[in-house]
């Protein structure tokens, strides 16, 4: 006896796939990554609002630090009140990136751009490209405002203004004592995935470091973070202290790139 194999009736074909099945298979262009990480940046209205406080409050310190003074007789002392004013006057800004580092993993609003993108690298390069965006916005206000500030203070107690013969020298302490503190918020964001905790170790340890530094420096200037940006400003302590610190930020950054991409975003 022989059987046949009944034949199964196939469906009517399904439509051919659109343009929206080529893009959705291609990865994110990376200029596209960097737009959402700024878009998060100011996400909500709370940030707007601290980001719009801000240049007041930068303002407000820098004033401050520098028209009460009343001995301004070297470059190194007309320039030290800056490195005051870089890690505590752009305070509300620094909180703002680590809201945006460490708050996505806290409530786990990065899985969205993981599930778009897998890959950690591209996700903190972009995330590092808004830093580099925010270092430059600072940079400039802090060079634009501080010299000037500085010539008021030096004019009205009859010094001679020393820093505009040295604005190189004065532009190039402002970016790295900026890079030097965003990189510290950066790393205390990573290390510490949780916002709460991540401002509360930026905004108690690091202070502690910079008063423990200004008692002990040849101590603290080890460990402390704008240690190369008192060095390059002739206030340092020294080079072992300089290298130290370098080296020991670099190794935070690095054990906190290892924990990105081992931790669970689930």
């Amino acid at each position: 006896m022989t059987y046949t194999v009944p034949q199964v009736q196939q469906g009517p074909a399904g439509p051919a796939a659109g343009p929206w099945a080529a893009r959705a298979a291609q990865r994110s262009p990376f200029w596209r990554l960097v737009a959402v990480e700024l878009r998060k940046l100011v996400g909500t209205r709370s940030d707007k609002i601290v980001l719009a406080f801000a240049p007041v409050f930068l303002v407000g310190l820098m004033v401050l630090f520098t028209l009460p003074q009343t001995k301004l007789p070297s470059a190194g002392d007309q320039i030290g009140p800056l490195l005051l004013v870089v890690q505590l006057g752009l305070l509300l800004v620094f909180a703002t990136v680590i809201k945006l580092v460490a708050g996505e993993w806290q409530y786990k609003s990065v899985q969205p751009t993981l599930l778009v993108q897998p890959s950690r690298m591209r996700y903190f390069l972009a995330q590092g490209t808004v830093l580099l965006v925010v270092w430059l916005v600072c940079t400039l206000i802090s060079f634009a405002l501080f010299p000037a500030l500085m010539k008021i203070a030096a004019d009205g107690i009859h010094h001679n203004y020393l820093l505009g013969l040295r604005l190189g020298w004065v532009l190039g302490v402002t970016m790295l004592a900026t890079a030097l503190v965003l990189l510290t918020a950066l790393v205390v964001s990573l290390l510490v995935p949780n916002t709460g905790g991540a401002l509360t170790v930026f905004f108690v340890v690091v202070p502690i470091l910079m008063v423990a530094r200004l008692s002990l420096p040849e101590v603290f200037g080890l460990i402390y973070p704008l240690e190369a940006a008192w060095h390059l400003a002739g206030l340092g302590t020294g080079w072992a202290q300089t290298i130290c610190s370098l080296v020991v930020w670099l190794a935070l950054l690095g054990i906190s790139l290892v924990r990105l991409q081992r931790r669970d975003a689930g």
